[in-house]
């Protein structure tokens, strides 16, 4: 086999989206390719050619994800495909060595992504680092414990409303909680709000539904229904609901559950630490199904562990052995101050830690706890120091990515 990676040109996008399509079971639709493009630079997208076949897709969105306390640049790793009939001849290893290099040249402290199979990127030093929630409930039982008068109003807005209101909603909302990434209006047109009829998958076009108080935006909810042909029973499906506070989300999930002619509402990613389990009136009800959500890598130690906020001053050395990202490899003493402040450097020390790049990812946002991660052997370290991680790691909201890259 003469098997090459390169970079791919303009022209090569429908191919490489038809490549992708094998192993994701797609085909892909008109359009589709000139949409990826208004989101992503060709310049990080890459294929592997047998010959002349293209056999292997990868890439990655140029992302600013925010980090406890913080914000940092981040390679979103996504598009990655290997066909069927060219799996397990090291093409995705090299493919991922080759992408964590140049997320070191272009200066970005963390690369994450969503897991196709959550088998697979664990050994390329990408820990589950967010949890989601998928939820269902019927429409009987979808009832608050304690209704509120809604304060301020509901109303229904366009796409191109919705353009020019979400982001302000989603902008303050993003401030304050780990994992989300900041959306440029690119983003929000082609990918967002974006609404081709491959996207719907027999479902409605978007509902777009803002929240307003005091004449300001402070959440919004983009949703579909689908009505089943056999029962004629409709499901509500929320795509996204954001809200400034509790009582925004709780006024937008007050007006779903007022929705007519509704059998069952689902929202295939809830936040783990939603509130809305402690509003129903029967929590019971509600089925809720907990599954990872992104996954994260640390590629540059230092200025991952410096770039992020923690909840408790303390020191840590440990040791770092990363086989795909060698220039991790070291001892490092990690020092916090009383602000949550961090200053990180190689040292000659004796460590106190061991993690691996899985297991930083894991605790880096938060989403889990030092002490259960050294339980299960993901990392390694004393009692006391890994109690001691699990103070400075821990946050106080829970990591959350409210979308598929």
């Amino acid at each position: 086999m003469d098997l090459r990676i390169r970079s791919i040109e303009a022209s090569e996008l429908e191919l490489f989206q038809r490549t992708m399509g094998v192993p994701f079971f797609f085909d892909p639709p008109p359009g589709m390719a000139e949409r990826f493009e208004k989101t992503i630079e060709l310049e990080r997208l890459r294929a592997a050619f047998d010959g002349e076949q293209m056999v292997a897709t990868f890439g990655a969105f140029t992302l600013q994800m925010m980090v406890p306390g913080g914000k940092l640049p981040t390679a979103g790793t996504t598009v990655v495909t290997v066909l069927p009939t060219h799996r397990r001849q090291g093409l995705l290893r090299t493919l991922m060595t080759q992408h964590l290099g140049e997320v070191h040249e272009r200066g970005e402290p963390l690369a994450a992504l969503w897991a196709s199979e959550s088998s697979i990127y664990g050994r390329f030093g990408y820990g589950s680092a967010s949890e989601r929630a998928v939820t269902k409930i019927d429409k009987s039982d979808a009832r608050l414990r304690e209704p509120d008068d809604i304060s301020g109003s509901m109303r229904m807005v366009d796409r191109e409303q919705a353009i020019r209101v979400f982001p302000e909603v989603y902008d303050q909302a993003m401030q304050s909680r780990p994992g989300m990434s900041t959306r440029d209006r690119s983003w929000w047109e082609h990918r967002i709000l974006a609404d081709p009829k491959d996207l719907r998958f027999g479902a409605s076009e978007h509902r777009r539904v803002v929240h307003v108080r005091e004449d300001r935006p402070v959440g919004y909810v983009l949703y579909r229904t689908r009505t089943d042909s056999q029962s004629w029973e409709t499901e509500l499906h929320v795509v996204e609901l954001i809200g400034t506070d509790s009582d925004s989300e709780k006024a937008l999930w007050q007006y779903l559950f007022g929705v007519d002619l509704i059998s069952t509402i689902s929202y295939w990613n809830q936040a783990v630490d939603d509130s809305l389990r402690w509003w129903l009136e029967q929590p019971r009800e509600m089925e809720r199904k907990i599954t990872d959500g992104i996954w994260v890598r640390p590629v540059d130690v230092i200025a991952a562990l410096e770039g992020r906020r923690y909840s408790s001053p303390g020191s840590l050395m440990f040791a770092m052995r990363d086989a795909l990202c060698p220039w991790n490899d070291g001892v490092y003493q990690l020092d916090v101050d009383d602000g949550g402040a961090a200053r990180c450097r190689l040292t000659d020390g004796t460590p106190d830690l061991e993690w691996t790049p899985e297991g930083l990812g894991s605790a880096y946002l938060g989403g889990h706890r030092v002490e259960e991660l050294g339980r299960a052997g993901v990392i390694r370290g004393s009692a006391e120091a890994l109690r001691r991680a699990d103070a400075m790691f821990a946050w106080d909201r829970a990591p959350w990515c409210p979308e598929l890259f």
